[in-house]
């Protein structure tokens, strides 16, 4: 099975990935070039995947429970100052308030992990292509990419 982006042809998806580099990336608005423009995207994109890939996989109902149980025994079977208990409640509950949102939306972070796996995949076989030396045994080379990104910096 072939992904959508193997029948794209290989210079306008560069183009792509290029102007996405510019609007995504603000270091790759300055001066620099193509090259480093693709590999601060790919590092941008890597990133936004891992934290993609944490929400997505993430049990965000236990995540709640346990907040619950923990902070709710806390507030409920401890002595202390009412109106601090009260803060904390408060808090507590905007806290299961955000866990509950990230939760009913957990379908749509599905979605953009698994789009942005595709993403990277897209990029790495632009950068394969024009960039061959930057890759070693199928993986891109990360520290090749920052001596060199340190190198064209220092100009």
């Amino acid at each position: 099975m072939t992904d959508f982006h193997d029948n794209i042809d290989i210079e306008e998806l560069k183009k792509f990935f290029l102007e996405e580099a510019r609007l995504l990336c603000p270091a790759a608005r300055l001066e620099t070039s193509d090259r480093e423009k693709l590999h601060i995207l790919y590092s941008t994109l890597k990133r936004m995947t891992k934290l993609m890939g944490l929400l997505c996989h993430c049990n965000l109902e236990v995540h709640y429970n346990e907040v619950y149980d923990v902070f709710g025994f806390y507030l409920v079977e401890k002595d202390g100052e009412k109106k601090k208990k009260h803060q904390m409640s408060t808090r507590l509950s905007d806290y299961n308030k955000f866990l509950i949102q990230l939760t009913k939306l957990k379908d749509l972070n599905t979605h953009f992990y698994f789009y942005y796996v595709v993403h990277l995949k897209a990029l790495e076989r632009i950068m394969k292509n024009d960039y061959p030396d930057d890759f070693q045994d199928g993986q891109i080379n990360e520290i090749g990419i920052k001596e060199l990104l340190s190198k064209e910096n220092g100009k």
